[in-house]
């Protein structure tokens, strides 16, 4: 109990910011091709809800790529995201691959700061606060790339926050990782929401969903089936396709 009350002291010391805005993201009408085949057709749908959004759907569904067209990795074809501020939001995107320099955590941390140009006294103090929030001091000299799979992912996490995002997006973060990993991301995840960052997260675990999801958006084929809260889609799915896939059956 103690060591999460000095967790969250110590990010709300290091995430402070004297107003900060409820994010609001829209998908205005768009559509996207693959392969000449049109996946996404004038999509729209929002999302205005502080805490966590968890977007759930069977492979092939189009979360990865919701995600990588609200980063800005990905253009639509036509159609716009909205945001709520008049400049675009400090978004981070942990993808489902880990991709490291070949240098050493430090210097794994410092590049997202550095291409930002930050100064150095800035990024020696950001990278010192959260490798002691996360316990990760031991490693910060370490080869990222010979982490264990699950503490590249820690990594990668911490690497998104240093960046002080006022969206994260993950992508199956958890995913083949060692449960004490998957219980300390969990448990970062649960304590930035509280703190005003907008976390938007793409699972198909149903456990992880329980634990954390304030809302749910069900995607499949490129079509927003549900977006509701958690205890409305766990207890009443509103479409056969989302009461199938809580079910964990097959769904085409």
């Amino acid at each position: 109990m103690q060591k999460n009350c000095l967790m969250i002291d110590a990010l709300y010391k290091f995430f402070y910011k004297k107003t900060r805005k409820k994010q609001f993201i829209s998908f205005e009408e768009i559509t996207f091709k693959i392969n000449q085949d049109c996946f996404f057709n004038k999509l729209f749908f929002k999302i205005n809800s502080n805490g966590i959004t968890l977007i759930m759907g069977p492979n092939g569904a189009g979360k990865t790529l919701c995600m990588k067209i609200i980063a800005g990795l990905i253009q639509p074809l036509e159609g716009k995201i909205k945001f709520n501020e008049p400049k675009k939001p400090r978004i981070s995107y942990v993808s489902q691959e880990t991709v490291f320099l070949r240098r050493n955590v430090y210097d794994n941390l410092a590049y997202a700061l550095k291409i930002n140009k930050f100064s150095e006294s800035e990024i020696k103090y950001r990278i010192e606060s959260l490798v002691s929030i996360f316990n990760f001091k031991d490693f910060l000299y370490l080869s990222a790339r010979k982490l264990s799979f699950g503490q590249q992912q820690l990594l990668s996490v911490i690497r998104s926050l240093i960046i002080k995002p006022d969206i994260i997006l993950l992508d199956e973060p958890c995913s083949n990782i060692e449960p004490n990993l998957t219980k300390e991301i969990e448990n970062i995840l649960k304590k930035i929401s509280v703190l005003g960052i907008k976390v938007i997260l793409v699972t198909h675990d149903i456990l992880q969903a329980k634990r954390l999801a304030d809302d749910i958006l069900f995607i499949h084929k490129g079509v927003i089936l549900e977006q509701t809260k958690k205890e409305e889609f766990f207890k009443r799915p509103k479409s056969k396709f989302g009461a199938n896939y809580i079910k964990g059956k097959l769904i085409n």
